[in-house]
């Protein structure tokens, strides 16, 4: 159920390592908790990444976050329709989300819906600039696939846990939602 109140106090803005503590934070997964906590900053520091985090209020805890970076989607991995719409190209440039996690005492009020927004919108401005036709994803588990899902990505069939939407779709949705 989506806590509006709660979203409404969620400040997002980049990763600082001196602000924001990140010792707290649990989201039932090691591999995202061990990210945020360990490689997160040094990543972002070495140009590897840019994370984004969640604090309520004035809070320096961090409740969220995701992570992203430049990407080079295989054009093998797509299914054949979509591959023939594309010229002879290797790659397709894109935007991988490569994390992307709730603390476990957050989860269910619509907040990595919301963390999503953050990072499709950070997206769409970085393709606007330098040009990615895909935003692409690595589901976690079955609970991510049906979020992702709902939000119009799709599983590539090559690979059904990699998920991608295009930016075209993306725009259009939120050229819809402010309508």
């Amino acid at each position: 159920m989506v806590d509006s109140a709660l979203l409404a106090r969620i400040r997002i803005e980049p990763l600082d390592r001196k602000k924001h503590d990140r010792a707290a934070f649990t989201c039932g997964a090691s591999s995202l908790d061990n990210y945020l906590k360990n490689t997160a900053a040094r990543q972002q520091h070495e140009d590897m990444t840019r994370v984004r985090v969640g604090c309520l209020d004035d809070s320096k805890d961090v409740i969220c976050f995701h992570a992203m970076n430049a990407h080079a989607l295989d054009i093998s991995s797509l299914d054949e329709d979509f591959r023939k719409r594309f010229p002879r190209y290797d790659a397709i440039p894109s935007i991988y989300i490569s994390m992307i996690g709730v603390h476990s005492d957050y989860q269910g009020a619509g907040i990595g819906s919301h963390m999503m927004g953050d990072a499709m919108r950070q997206a769409t401005r970085a393709a606007d600039a330098i040009g990615a036709r895909f935003l692409v994803l690595d589901a976690l588990n079955e609970k991510a696939v049906k979020l992702y899902r709902r939000l119009g990505f799709q599983a590539l069939v090559s690979n059904p846990e990699r998920m991608i939407i295009s930016f075209e779709t993306i725009r259009l949705a939120s050229k819809k939602a402010t309508n």
